[in-house]
């Protein structure tokens, strides 16, 4: 064993000289030691309450955005709606009450003309006469930028309630014919702040980019529809996050932290009142100036006691430490004594034969990991995870009915290439043939090399005529596009919605192989559908 020296250990105190000098003085920096850490426990609680209160608000802004964007997303699948394509409201009065029904986003679904009547309300039954849109400024803006919008709180044209929407064009032939409106309720916000769970007495609310509150913990029924107070607008048109001490609405002096998201604009304020914080921070300290008592109390008396048993007990760990070299895990203290520091020693030369075989694991694992899913050639997944993705996008249809088609491309005459220009001609198209699918597709649609020059993309969120739009966008881009070597290349596509009834994921790529095969009897160059 190497000696204690040299590995840079300086000479250390005895114990027993160390506990004769504890009990000569250890009553003066006691005292002094409990009031020092009385001053920074009182500063560290109050700076990590800080700091987890932000983080708090910061995580629930994410979850209003969450929320907003959640129902933006079914808006938008119900603006391409076939039934709008075909005018036919009554049918699509029905397939709005279902999706709203189905994903238990909003509460209900709008449709209003460019003179602000409401066509279609599913709170009233089809037919029934309805009022005019209760956000008349935002339905102009919807018109004339053909953008979705996500309101301020507002009074509903038909509850005459607080309400929030989220407003989008539904467009024919380039010209916005309808805005598609979904109706949020301010205690569908009310549910982010129960789920916190928040301590009696504490504060919190949500407001909409106007500083408007749309969810509040305390009286909701008062103060929603209200501005917050002109102190925390101002602070949060400065700045995205902060602390301020401030007085709610009621009056109630509170330590206040915010979060404004840079997506929405909302933001989420959450108060602690004054006088629970004081309170809480004494009982505190006082619970932790009578413990450090005790202890002081109790070490004095045990500290000969303890003293003659340390040395034998940090000695006993030797050979503890000596079998970590053979795989057990064991901590390395860090250690002020000459006794214990023999067992440091031991305890080190163990730690760092365990640390370079953890390291060299973890990176060969790490690369392995990589070369499971990645396909070396074109830098996309390769079929393996294609095929764990299928598996999870399968699974996500039967348990919540969200749909996802199946992209299924071949390169056409690549044989060919391979054989006019050779094998690294052929390597080229397809790594360019990545790079062209990667940008041509949405950033939450996946994309793999599937063998050979076959592709396969899942595009989740999206309706067959969607999935028909994308891929003909991906067919026309390909064939627009110069390829290195060869020039101009072509690729045939098939497509296939995925049904909650199918037996497997597999069900869908047979569909979408089907279809490619059309593709390709067809003349190649084309996009087909199962």
């Amino acid at each position: 064993m190497n000696s204690v020296r040299s590995f840079g250990f300086a000479t250390r105190w005895r114990i027993g000289a160390l506990l004769l000098w504890l009990v000569l003085a250890c009553l003066l920096p006691g005292i002094l030691g409990v009031a020092v850490l009385f001053a920074r426990e009182y500063r560290n609680g109050r700076a990590q309450l800080e700091r987890d209160l932000m983080a708090t608000a910061r995580a629930m802004a994410q979850a209003v955005d969450s929320q907003l964007l959640r129902a933006q997303t079914v808006g938008q699948v119900l603006a391409t709606s076939g039934a709008l394509n075909r005018q036919d409201l009554e049918g699509f009065h029905r397939r709005a009450r279902e999706v709203i029904a189905t994903t238990k986003v909003g509460m209900n679904v709008v449709l209003s003309d460019e003179s602000g009547q409401q066509i279609i309300n599913t709170l009233r039954d089809y037919g029934e006469p309805l009022p005019r849109h209760g956000h008349p400024a935002m339905l102009r803006r919807v018109f004339e930028t053909a953008k979705p919008v996500v309101s301020e709180v507002y009074i509903g044209g038909v509850l005459r309630k607080p309400v929030v929407s989220i407003d989008l064009p539904v467009i024919f032939d380039t010209k916005v014919a309808y805005v598609l409106s979904i109706g949020l309720s301010p205690y569908e916000f009310n549910a982010i702040l129960v789920a916190q769970n928040f301590p009696a007495g504490w504060v919190s609310a949500i407001f909409d980019h106007t500083g408007t509150i749309a969810a509040r913990t305390h009286a909701p029924e008062e103060f929603i529809g209200q501005k917050g107070t002109a102190e925390y607008i101002q602070r949060i048109s400065e700045s995205p996050e902060g602390v301020m001490e401030t007085v709610t609405l009621e009056g109630i002096p509170t330590l206040s932290a915010w979060s404004r998201s840079s997506v929405t604009g909302w933001s989420v304020g959450i108060g602690i009142p004054r006088q629970l914080l004081e309170r809480d921070l004494m009982h505190t300290m006082t619970w932790l100036a009578l413990g450090l008592a005790t202890l002081l109390v109790v070490g004095l008396g045990l500290a000969w006691m303890a003293g003659r048993i340390i040395a034998a007990s940090v000695r006993a760990l030797t050979q503890p430490a000596i079998a970590l070299g053979n795989g057990q895990l064991v901590p390395i203290p860090e250690v002020s004594i000459q006794e214990a520091a023999e067992v440091a020693t031991a305890l080190r030369q163990a730690g760092e034969l365990l640390a370079e075989r953890s390291a060299a694991l973890v990176a060969a694992n790490r690369e392995l990991e990589q070369l499971a899913r990645r396909d070396t050639l074109t830098g996309l997944q390769n079929r393996k995870s294609a095929n764990e993705r299928l598996r999870m996008e399968f699974l996500r249809l039967k348990r919540s009915g969200h749909p996802y088609a199946v992209l299924f491309m071949d390169v056409d005459w690549f044989k060919e290439v391979n054989d006019t220009y050779g094998h690294e001609a052929g390597d080229q198209v397809l790594r360019h043939m990545a790079t062209v699918l990667t940008s041509s597709l949405r950033a939450t649609d996946f994309v793999a090399r599937y063998g050979g020059e076959e592709f396969l993309a899942l595009l989740s969120e999206t309706t067959r005529e969607g999935a028909l739009r994308i891929a003909e966008v991906v067919r026309r881009t390909v064939a627009g596009q110069p390829f290195p070597v060869v020039g101009q290349v072509t690729v045939s596509i098939g497509v296939a919605m995925a049904y909650g009834e199918d037996e497997d994921e597999e069900r869908a790529v047979r569909r979408a192989d089907t279809a490619l095969y059309q593709a390709k009897e067809d003349g190649r160059n084309a996009v087909r559908s199962s």
